[in-house]
């Protein structure tokens, strides 16, 4: 069943007194076993739906509703490698200080904006009764229960200690949108007051060489051969290269090559076309990384450009 997660994404629950991942980018745990014990039922990327715990310290507006998801980096840390010093202070003053300490890093978050209790996501992973386990152990939706999460209304915001939220995307989106690709930017009509001719264009895959890992600050696996891609259109793919290079210092180890060129096209509107199908296609087999980026296998991304339809084995314009 297609639950609308990339391949291989989950969601678990767990319950806190709050939501603050912009001063507190981590999830934390006070007993560093227990943060073991979860850490080795997540993989990198994976997702926590934070709700309000039903108990005195949390919010009463806040209580047993959905108040976010966290995208996880599954690698232990303390709480003050990512946690602000307004954070911390708060911590000393509420005396938590030693709680919540051993914990793991929180890579992207997203608050929700609307209502929705707890029990209407996870009708079969939420028992009322289990306040405490989930707090501490937590739970794995099923598919079903993930459709209904991710049709919650979200916005992302900052965490602390990863770079600001840059996105193209409207304030307020369903959670599930966070996952899909964006539409391929439309071309321009009409009159135009500059000189601009249409004509051929070109579908282009560039390939990050180098370090994607570290570019996208995920811990490498033994094996994992996964690379950072962007998919996109130009008349000139040797010019377009030299644009996504420059911005990238000379002496770096690593840029942006075109690793694959379609045949060209006869205008830009078809190269688009083909573009999109390309992100709608590429879905299943790579993971999204907003706009016009994917995360996967180049073989995985070669079997798909190559696949649609007016393209061609071309490697260089």
């Amino acid at each position: 069943m297609n639950n609308g997660l990339p391949e291989g994404k989950r969601i678990r629950i767990r319950s806190f007194y709050g939501f603050n991942p912009e001063d507190a980018g981590y999830v934390g745990w006070s007993k560093e076993t227990d943060r073991d014990a979860y850490l080795r039922k997540l993989n990198d990327g994976d997702l926590i739906m934070i709700y309000g715990a039903s108990t005195s310290e949390t919010k009463k507006a806040e209580r047993s509703y959905v108040l976010g998801f966290l995208e996880i980096e599954a690698r232990p840390i303390r709480d003050a490698d990512k946690s602000s010093d307004l954070a911390l202070q708060e911590k000393r003053e509420r005396g938590w200080a030693d709680r919540w300490t051993h914990a793991l890093p929180v890579r992207r978050a997203w608050r929700t904006e609307e209502k929705m209790m707890i029990g209407r996501i996870a009708f079969n992973s939420y028992r009322s009764e289990a306040g405490q386990a989930l707090a501490v152990h937590g739970a794995e939706l099923d598919d079903a229960e993930i459709e209904q999460a991710l049709k919650l209304k979200v916005r992302e915001v900052n965490v602390f200690g990863e770079p600001p939220v840059e996105t193209d995307e409207p304030g307020t989106i369903p959670f599930g949108q966070v996952f899909k690709p964006s539409r391929a930017f439309p071309g321009s009509h009409g009159e135009r007051t500059a000189n601009y001719q249409d004509g051929e264009a070109y579908v282009y895959l560039a390939v990050f060489e180098g370090d994607g890992h570290a570019l996208l600050n995920r811990r490498k696996e033994f094996a994992d051969k996964s690379v950072a891609m962007k998919i996109g259109v130009s008349n000139d793919t040797k010019r377009r290269m030299a644009e996504l290079n420059a911005g990238i210092p000379p002496a770096a180890r690593g840029k942006w090559t075109i690793s694959m060129i379609s045949q060209p096209f006869a205008d830009k509107k078809s190269a688009e076309a083909s573009e999109a199908l390309f992100k709608e296609q590429a879905q299943s087999r790579l993971e999204s990384l907003g706009r016009e980026f994917f995360w996967g296998k180049l073989d995985d991304a070669s079997s798909v450009f190559w696949s649609l339809p007016g393209m061609a084995r071309f490697s260089t314009k």
